[in-house]
């Protein structure tokens, strides 16, 4: 076999040259901090990476979202604490206002306290979050969800689930971040078992409706509307109710009447009882009707019943026993609606609580997620600096080889070997 001089220097230079491209490999390996320079280097672990990166892109996004939500559920829970101070001081107004030792100017600078409240109350219903979107007004973030519409006030947001704002804030979990204003202010809590009463203007006697009492809450969940008319000294009782195919039914009873206190005993067929304190006039009318079959009513909303009560207030009643009768109805209403507003408020600030505390674990998990992606990532894609250096030094010393092996055989010919 012949070796010729051009072989000789061509193994030389290749071998130079691999050297070479094996160091400034090394080098850019150190360099950038990175073991894969190319797909190539390691195919397996760059199509792992890829997909690590895309779920670690995914999880960033779903933390932005999560913080998102968290921010809207903080502007909302706060607007409620807020509400519910404000309801909380209402009721001790509607208790300081039916003191009978109040006189007529005392009631009416009270009414313009609770007139002040109610503009205040308004204001906190319509409040806006950070970017000028109303927080109750559901998925119509820009319409304001409760405007006056005369001397009344009428809520015109969503409801229902075209009302959600739903954010995604994990692959599997979306978290609706708003409360539009129906659930929030018109509404009774969900279960809760409440019946508010109401009067007419034919209420021209002096009776006072007292609080319902529920004895069988199974019975009670039945009964919508309990519609009371004094005739000929008898309570005339229509009781509106479901019966046991969940058809509506009307059951009528008569009560005798009398004039100091009246007990309206249905707890055999309805497990409901009241009493009725002072004397009726012909014609009179009042009624009761359970709280849940008023929900979304504007006639529920606590504004409304502010401004009903605010003009009892103005009413004078000193020596007048029926307006005195009506001022107390008028307030007992509004102490009632207050407090099942009340209590719906709170649960629906319980609601945001349970969404923030899931919206932390989620948070937790997702950080704790985002270190094990990128420790991953790191042994895939990191360099080891140790084995580098290693190598690098390693590399070294062949390239030197290979230079000097080339600088040798480079020196060497066909005549010298003869020789």
């Amino acid at each position: 076999m012949r070796i010729s001089s051009a072989l000789y220097f061509q193994t030389g230079v290749n071998t130079i040259n691999k050297q070479e491209g094996d160091l400034l490999h090394l080098f850019q390996q150190i360099g950038s901090g990175r073991r894969m320079i190319t797909p190539a280097d390691d195919p397996l672990a760059a199509a792992q990476s890829i997909t690590l990166a895309q779920s670690q892109s995914m999880n960033e996004r779903f933390g932005a979202n999560r913080h998102v939500a968290m921010q809207a559920l903080g502007e909302s829970e706060n607007t409620l604490n807020n509400i519910v101070n404000q309801l909380s001081g209402l009721k001790t107004r509607l208790i300081e206002a039916g003191n009978g030792a109040l006189s007529d100017q005392d009631r009416a600078a009270l009414a313009q306290v609770l007139a002040e409240s109610q503009d205040t109350l308004y204001g906190a219903m319509n409040a806006t979050d950070a970017t000028g979107r109303y927080l109750f007004s559901g998925s119509q973030g820009k319409s304001q969800p409760f405007s006056k519409v005369g001397d009344r006030y009428v809520y015109q947001g969503d409801v229902g689930n075209s009302a959600a704002r739903n954010i995604q804030v994990d692959h599997s979990r979306v978290i609706n971040v708003g409360n539009h204003g129906s659930e929030t202010f018109l509404r009774a809590a969900p279960g809760a078992m409440a019946f508010v009463y109401g009067g007419t203007a034919q209420n021209a006697g002096t009776a006072v409706v007292g609080s319902m009492q529920i004895h069988a809450a199974q019975k009670a969940s039945t009964v919508e509307k309990l519609n009371l008319e004094y005739q000929d000294g008898e309570w005339q009782v229509q009781v509106q109710y479901r019966d046991e195919n969940n058809e509506s039914a009307v059951a009528t009873y008569q009560f005798d009447a009398n004039d100091t206190e009246t007990v309206i005993d249905l707890r055999d067929e309805f497990g409901l009882s009241f009493s009725i304190e002072g004397a009726a006039q012909a014609g009179d009318k009042l009624h009761y009707q359970q709280a849940k079959t008023l929900n979304g009513n504007d006639d529920f909303n606590i504004l409304n019943v502010l401004t009903d009560v605010i003009e009892a207030l103005e009413q004078p009643t000193q020596g007048n026993p029926s307006a005195e009768a009506r001022l107390q109805n008028a307030l007992n209403q509004a102490l009632q609606t207050i407090d099942i507003s009340y209590d719906n408020v709170l649960t629906v600030r319980a609601s945001i609580g349970a969404r923030v505390n899931e919206l932390e674990s989620l948070d937790d998990s997702g950080s704790l997620q985002s270190l094990q992606i990128a420790k991953e990532l790191s042994r895939l894609e990191d360099v080891d600096y140790y084995t580098a250096t290693t190598q690098l030094s390693l590399r070294k010393m062949a390239l030197e080889a290979a230079s000097m092996a080339f600088l040798k055989v480079q020196s060497t010919s066909l005549f010298s070997m003869g020789k």
